[in-house]
C-alpha cells in the first residue's frame, strides 16, 4: 500500500507546489494593485461579508508572501469599529501565520536549511529558539527579523510546536494590529491622539525587544567564547 501512496503523494506535492507557484507568479505581475484603495473596492458593503472576504484576502498574501499586511490590517481599521477591527485582524493573522506554518511543516528540515542559508540573520537566533520557542517567536515578529511568511514558513520547517509558534505570533504583532487598525480609523487624522498613542506604543514595544534580543545574543556569544 505504502509504494502505490508514495507516487500519488509525490503527485499531489509537485501539483500543490504548481498551483503555489502559479499564485505567486499573478501576484507578482498585479503587486501594484495590492493597494488600501484596492482592497476597499473588493470588500462588499455587509460586515460579515466585509470580514470573510478579509480573512480570503490575507489567506491569499500568505500564499504570495510579497504583499504587505499591514495593508489589510488599515483596510480593516478603515471597515469596522476599532474592536471589530481588531478582531478581524486578529482572526487574519492566525490565518497567515496557519497557512505558512503547515505548508512548510510537509517539506522537512531540508527547507529549514535552505531558509537559513537565504536569510542568515536566522542563524544569529537559532540559540534562543532552541531554548525557548515561545520568545524566539515573539523577537521573530517584533524586531521584524524577517517577513511574517518567511518566519512562519521556518518555524513549520523546523517542527516548531504549534501552541508557541502560534502565541507568539499574536502577541508579537498584536501592536501592529492595533497601530494599522487604529491608523486606519483615524485616516483623515495623522495627527488623532489615539494614532500617536498606538504609534508610540509600537515603536517603545519594538525598541525594548531589540535590545533584548541584542543583549540576549551577546550574552550566548560570550558563553561560547
Amino acid at each position: 500500500m505504502e509504494s502505490h501512496d508514495r507516487p500519488l503523494h509525490r503527485a499531489l506535492r509537485i501539483f500543490a507546489f504548481a498551483v503555489w507557484f502559479g499564485i505567486i507568479l499573478y501576484a507578482l505581475i498585479r503587486r501594484k494593485d495590492f493597494t488600501l484603495e484596492a482592497v476597499l473596492s473588493y470588500t462588499p458593503k455587509e460586515p460579515l461579508l466585509a470580514a470573510l472576504v478579509m480573512q480570503l484576502l490575507f489567506a491569499l498574501k500568505s500564499l504570495t508572501i510579497v504583499f504587505y499586511s499591514g495593508v489589510l490590517y488599515a483596510a480593516s481599521g478603515i471597515m469596522f469599529s476599532l474592536p471589530v477591527a481588531i478582531a478581524v485582524n486578529l482572526c487574519g493573522t492566525v490565518v497567515m501565520a496557519l497557512i505558512s506554518y503547515c505548508l512548510a511543516r510537509s517539506l522537512g528540515a531540508s527547507f529549514a536549511d535552505e531558509m537559513r542559508e537565504k536569510h542568515p540573520k536566522l542563524k544569529e537566533f537559532e540559540a534562543m529558539r532552541s531554548r525557548n520557542s515561545f520568545a524566539f517567536v515573539v523577537v521573530l515578529r517584533c524586531v521584524n527579523i524577517v517577513n511574517f511568511d518567511i518566519g512562519s514558513m521556518y518555524c513549520g520547517a523546523v517542527r516548531m510546536p504549534f501552541a508557541p509558534f502560534l502565541a507568539g505570533s499574536l502577541l508579537g504583532k498584536i501592536t501592529d494590529i492595533v497601530m494599522l487598525s487604529v491608523m486606519g480609523a483615524s485616516l483623515e487624522s495623522r495627527n488623532s491622539i489615539p494614532f500617536l498613542i498606538a504609534l508610540a506604543v509600537d515603536l517603545a514595544i519594538a525598541a525594548v525587544i531589540t535590545l533584548w534580543s541584542k543583549k540576549q545574543n551577546a550574552k550566548e556569544k560570550r558563553q561560547y567564547d
